[in-house]
Formats: C-alpha cells, sequence, structure tokens
C-alpha cells in the first residue's frame, strides 16, 4: 500500500523565481484616455507611424499606446 506523489504536486520555491516580473499597470490620464478613446472612435487600426505619434504626443510609450488599442 505504498503512496506514490508525482514530484510536479510538490510545492517548489523556483516557480516563483523563473515567473516574468510583470510591469506595473499603466495609470493613464483622464486626458489621455480621452484622447485615446477618441483617436480610437475614429481609427481602429493605426500604422505604427500614427501610434508613434501618438504615443509621442500623450507622453507615453508605444508599447503603452499599442497595448491599450490592443485591449480596447
Amino acid at each position: 500500500n505504498d503512496l506514490f506523489v508525482s514530484s510536479s504536486c510538490l510545492p517548489t520555491n523556483n516557480l516563483r523565481q523563473n515567473k516574468k516580473q510583470r510591469k506595473p499597470r499603466t495609470a493613464f490620464t483622464d486626458t489621455q484616455l480621452n484622447t485615446l478613446e477618441k483617436n480610437f472612435e475614429r481609427q481602429k487600426y493605426l500604422s505604427v507611424q500614427e501610434r508613434l505619434e501618438l504615443a509621442n504626443r500623450l507622453r507615453l510609450s508605444d508599447t503603452q499606446v499599442k497595448t491599450w488599442y490592443q485591449n480596447r
């Protein structure tokens, strides 16, 4: 009556160590959100150049604008 437990069932500390740290969530200002929303109403898809210009205008990174559009 031996009980075998898979090692995958045992807790390990290295699971936490291997996880990538997430960047903190971006807290958009009201102005940034209003501009993003209005821009999205007019244009659902942005070219890379348009995205860079919008990011620059809003003082956000290209990635932040891209992610906002993806999650919209």
